[in-house]
């Protein structure tokens, strides 16, 4: 019966896809060439939209943190001063300022929304591609916690500067494409650190969704071991203050007694902390048992691989977060959570009109000459580039498995360079309307995997960014709670890449380790980045200067010479920029290979499958000698 019905399903939808492949749609999307259909591209970009739809919810909650171009002035008691933002001691964060915080999350999901619509778009029609792009998870973190920090404290710099560096990036990620430099340069980058990255964002991000600002509180602070077990009720927290040492006396916290704390704590207190400490009651709270309840079922799902397993997920916790009168309700003056009736009134109104009026235009040129704004601006093309750039390939590799001839022996395939210059372009329009730097989704895959091949499947993905820009209430009323398990399930796939790294390779294995390690204990991708690339140019001098050494001291005899010395150490740059057969004529036991550095899976290659290591040679592998570099 199953087949019948396929086959009648089949009869109902082929005159339409056969109309559509004639058509001159079809033939500019290369329907037939790609041995795809109409129906199946649709059905495609819906399961990749529904994949990918709860960044609308992750990413404006995680950009609410920065406070967006609030500011002092938004506050409703001790207006003006530093840190009012922060709160009366016990109230919670400052009423004017977070009426403020909702407005900008409200246009945060309209900039998410039409971004990746208009990113989507371009993908669909000028690339041909059936990627989906979205504002990238891992370097919103950078962007929220590292670059601009909670409320614009204790950051790099201020949000209107952190969206000007990402709108330069955009520019420069443009010109990188189009001067085809982009492949030669993901090379130069130690493959263990690269693939370290993607694990220390994951275990970044991880972090973040436990916590309390953007997860599910179930990790708070401990004055004692920094962090430990949370999840406790409203009455048994207590939040810390960061005062400055200069400040810090008893004059300037006590001198004034009860009256000097009338309109809030003292200046010399600083900052009051996003996170606090349980006195007590731990895993009691509703709130991060829903939270952990629907991260069961986001991994559940996961596990039989059900379609949009972690938006249905978002979905079970939010749906119970907005009935009414109950200990994880978010909607609704009973709300444990301050503002729940601000935040029922926005809700029942249903669908609006998006405006980005609040974070549109907000780029701030004027700190170029600040060397902070230029490591944001690195950092942020660091990550965009290893991000965009390995999953574009490993994407069109899965597209090469079902057409073949799709990606030809150098890794290349059609319109190549189209897609990506609109990744680049995506960048720019994000930058515009105040979000983070946009990047090709991995979700993408799950699409591809339904059978998108061409285009269309980003157009339909484009479709339905374009219906959600007008559902904001809808999306500004899903609970931290809800978002974060998904935060911490992300994370999680994004430890995938780790390991491809040789971890019984002390060459490999430091560099990779204090790359994932340093990110989540500074709260910085940025140092974890540059203590990776630090420690592996370390090794990779001393390396040079070891073998050096042994040459100089005849140790080789003569087989081997301080010019092929010099080749095995420089061979990533020798491959880089093409001079790769200067490598296979001087250097002996050198062997050319064809699989590009962010492809190669060594654990999966063949047994006695010739590997290039590290230093440029290539040795024969087996299971009894591992590779000791790559």
């Amino acid at each position: 019966m199953d087949a019948e019905q396929g086959v009648v399903s089949q009869s109902i939808w082929d005159p339409l896809n056969q109309k559509v492949a004639k058509s001159w749609i079809g033939r500019y999307f290369e329907v037939n060439q790609r041995k795809s259909s109409f129906t199946t591209e649709f059905r495609a970009g819906t399961v990749t939209f529904l994949t990918m739809a709860y960044i609308l919810a992750v990413e404006a909650g995680m950009l609410r943190d920065t406070g967006g171009p609030c500011t002092v002035d938004d506050c409703m008691f001790n207006k003006g001063q530093p840190f009012c933002m922060f709160g009366e001691p016990g109230k919670g964060f400052d009423p004017g300022y977070t009426a403020c915080l909702e407005e900008v999350k409200r246009s945060f999901i309209s900039a998410t929304a039409i971004s990746s619509l208009v990113a989507c778009f371009l993908m669909g029609v000028m690339a041909n591609m059936p990627l989906a792009l979205a504002p990238g998870m891992g370097v919103n973190a950078f962007f929220t916690y590292t670059a601009v920090g909670f409320f614009g404290s204790g950051g790099m710099i201020s949000y209107k500067q952190a969206v000007a560096a990402a709108f330069i990036e955009g520019w420069l990620f443009l010109f990188i494409a189009i001067m085809g430099i982009r492949g030669h340069v993901i090379r130069l980058v130690p493959r263990a650190v690269m693939l370290a990255t993607s694990g220390g964002i994951g275990l970044f991000l991880a972090f973040i969704g436990l916590q309390a600002a953007e997860g599910i509180a179930l990790i708070t602070a401990d004055p004692a071991t920094l962090v430990t077990l949370g999840g406790c009720d409203l009455v048994e927290r207590a939040y810390s203050y960061s005062p400055y040492p200069p400040d810090l006396n008893y004059d300037a916290v006590c001198g004034g007694g009860a009256d000097a704390w009338a309109n809030g704590p003292p200046q010399a207190l600083g900052p009051r902390s996003a996170n606090y400490s349980c006195m007590g009651g731990q895993l009691r709270s509703a709130t991060t048992w829903l939270g952990i309840l629907g991260g069961m079922l986001m991994v559940l799902l996961m596990m039989k691989n059900t379609k949009a397993s972690i938006l249905v997920g978002i979905l079970f916790i939010t749906f119970i977060s907005w009935i009414p009168d109950h200990k994880a309700s978010y909607l609704g003056a009973s709300s444990p959570i301050p503002f729940g009736e601000e935040r029922r009134e926005y809700f029942l109104k249903g669908a609006v009109v998006p405006s980005v009026k609040k974070t549109g235009g907000q780029l701030d040129f004027k700190a170029l000459n600040q060397g902070d704004v230029w490591v944001a601006l690195i950092t942020f093309l660091y990550l965009d580039f290893l991000d965009a750039t390995s999953t574009m390939f490993a994407m069109a590799r899965i597209v090469a498995e079902s057409v073949p001839g799709f990606v030809n022996e150098k890794g290349q395939w059609p319109r190549q360079l189209w897609t990506m210059v609109v990744d680049g372009i995506a960048i720019v329009i994000g930058s515009l309307l105040g979000t983070s730097p946009l990047t090709v989704f991995a979700e993408s895959a799950v699409g591809i995997r339904e059978g998108g091949r061409t285009g269309i499947t980003a157009f339909i993905v484009a479709c339905g960014f374009g219906v959600s820009m007008f559902l904001s209430p809808i999306f500004a009323s899903i609970p931290p709670y809800a978002t974060g398990p998904a935060i911490v399930l992300v994370g999680c796939l994004m430890m995938e890449h780790s390991r491809y790294v040789h971890w019984d390779d002390v060459r490999q294995a430091v560099p990779a380790f204090l790359t994932i390690l340093m990110m989540p204990l500074t709260y910085s991708i940025a140092y974890g980045i540059i203590c990776g690339i630090t420690s592996a140019i370390f090794l990779w001098l001393w390396d040079m200067v070891w073998e050096m050494l042994l040459v100089l001291c005849g140790y080789y005899k003569g087989e081997k010479t301080l010019y092929h010395v010099w080749l095995d150490g420089m061979s990533n740059f020798y491959c880089a920029f093409n001079q790769e057969h200067i490598l296979v004529r001087d250097l002996p036991g050198y062997k050319a290979v064809t699989v590009l550095p962010f492809e190669a899976d060594s654990h999966q290659l063949p047994k006695s499958q010739t590997m290039k290591v590290a230093t440029g040679v290539q040795k024969e592998v087996d299971d009894e000698v591992p590779a000791n570099k790559l």
